[in-house]
């Protein structure tokens, strides 16, 4: 018998997400903040206003949405009934117990006289928490292991990229929830790097009869809903038994901000070098700021700056956004922002590949993130000996010397940005040092073979 669900939320997180519904589940509805799309037919059903739940005849309510702490505590504020309101993880997970689909580089078992390593994420695709955990693969496949990567659903244009570096995928819809059927095939594995704060659950049952590397690098505002998400299903107990690294010391801050009584070691990410060694003759220098177009990275901030610029240094650079869509409503301010400045170019969402032929046509790059914990495209960027910017409030700026190695300012500050902006525009042909030192910097912290080195003392 189908299971009568209605879907709290239209937006994007559902649209990515809505292959992997239980098949024997009908949707009888979807409800929406959104007073645009309420009283429309979306995908053939109707949308209403959350507030005539009521009128619905339902079994379950799955909260679509990154704040579906939000969602959960708006429909409990209507009389909703707790056990009728599920997470959407929870809902799949619940029904998927048992489900393993593997996308391996051949159709051979793991090599039984190869260590195997398992690391589990939460989604594959081209962000930066995934890519750092798809480096640490390949670190670990150049140590010797056989290396699987899982998680309950991906971007199916990066499997194949995955696969092309010699990891295996596998997607395993009831994580984090996992059970007995799921700790059955985790038992093969000799390491296992569990990547991220939403994974808790399986670092704790996991924990309970394997060791576990718990690597961190969630930003603060994701703490309180994660915890409240998945904390009744964690036993804090176990972390005295587990190994738990930050990728910085602002990750490390914030998770010993909620276990304030736990050890945290520091482990950096590595990223393959992929240095363009090609002269470029700038006509007008590109800047580019790379991440998931949403509110916490801060593009329209950037923006802002980019239009206190005068007229004359605003014909001497393009901007270039570089990221897919991460709320729809955000999208649309930054839309509206740019539309009356030519020099700005909403580029969308780049493969790896694309990323990497790209970093030929950029100058600088620039994170404004209003807190990010690493910041892979700065990384980047010094690997490409490009002029580096960042806001103060990211895991890389520990390692920016300002105005030696790249630039930072304080993200509050608004024109002390327009001023480096500024800086970079009429100084650029001299900043040649600057380049060298960021390359330096690169080779010195965050090159392959330092991360697995790093990586190697880490596990023995």
């Amino acid at each position: 018998m189908a299971t009568k669900i209605v879907i709290f939320g239209t937006g994007l997180f559902y649209l990515r997400r809505k292959d992997v519904l239980p098949k024997d589940s009908e949707i009888v509805a979807f409800i929406d903040n959104n007073t645009k799309v309420q009283g429309q037919y979306f995908e053939g059903v109707m949308v209403y206003d959350p507030r005539d739940i009521s009128r619905i005849s339902y079994d379950k309510i799955i909260l679509a949405s990154v704040s579906s702490i939000e969602m959960r505590n708006q429909l409990l504020s209507l009389d909703v009934p707790e056990t009728a309101i599920m997470f959407w993880e929870q809902y799949v997970s619940e029904k998927s117990h048992g489900v393993l689909v593997k996308y391996d580089i051949n159709e051979k078992q793991l090599e039984q006289s190869k260590k195997k390593a398992l690391i589990i994420v939460p989604i594959i695709n081209y962000a930066g928490g995934f890519l750092a955990a798809l480096y640490a693969a390949l670190a670990l496949k150049n140590d010797g292991y056989d290396v699987v990567i899982v998680a309950p659903t991906a971007n199916v244009q990066t499997i194949p990229e995955v696969n092309k570096h010699g990891i295996n995928v596998w997607l395993c819809p009831s994580l984090p929830y996992i059970e007995e059927m799921e700790l059955g095939w985790i038992q093969q594995f000799d390491f296992i790097l569990v990547n991220s704060l939403q994974n808790m659950i399986c670092v704790g049952k996991i924990g309970e009869r394997k060791p576990v590397f718990w690597w961190l690098h969630e930003h603060r505002n994701q703490y309180e809903g994660i915890i409240a998400q998945y904390g009744s299903d964690f036993k804090a107990c176990l972390l005295k038994r587990i190994s738990i690294y930050a990728v910085s010391d602002l990750a490390r801050k914030h998770f010993l901000e909620f276990y304030p009584e736990e050890k945290v070691g520091i482990l950096s990410f590595g990223l393959p070098d992929f240095y363009h060694n090609k002269s470029r003759s700038v006509d007008k220098i590109v800047i580019a700021v790379i991440g998931t177009i949403f509110r916490q990275k801060n593009q329209i901030g950037f923006i802002h700056a980019i239009k206190k610029l005068s007229i004359c240094e605003k014909n001497q650079i393009e901007c270039w956004l570089i990221g897919r869509d991460g709320n729809t409503k955000y999208r649309k301010e930054l839309d509206e922002l740019v539309s009356d400045i030519p020099q700005v170019k909403v580029c969308g969402e780049m493969s790896r590949k694309e990323i990497e032929e790209v970093f030929g046509q950029i100058d600088v790059i620039a994170c404004p993130s209003f807190e990010e914990t690493m910041s892979i495209a700065i990384v980047e960027g010094m690997m490409n000996r490009k002029i580096c910017i960042a806001s103060n409030n990211t895991g890389i700026a520990e390692f920016i010397r300002d105005g030696e190695n790249g630039f930072v300012y304080e993200v509050e500050k608004e024109d002390e940005l327009v001023y480096k902006l500024k800086h970079i525009i009429h100084n650029y042909e001299s900043l040649e040092f600057m380049k060298t030192n960021a390359r330096e910097t690169y080779e010195k912290y965050f090159s392959m073979e330092k991360f697995s080195d790093n990586l190697r003392k880490t596990i023995t």
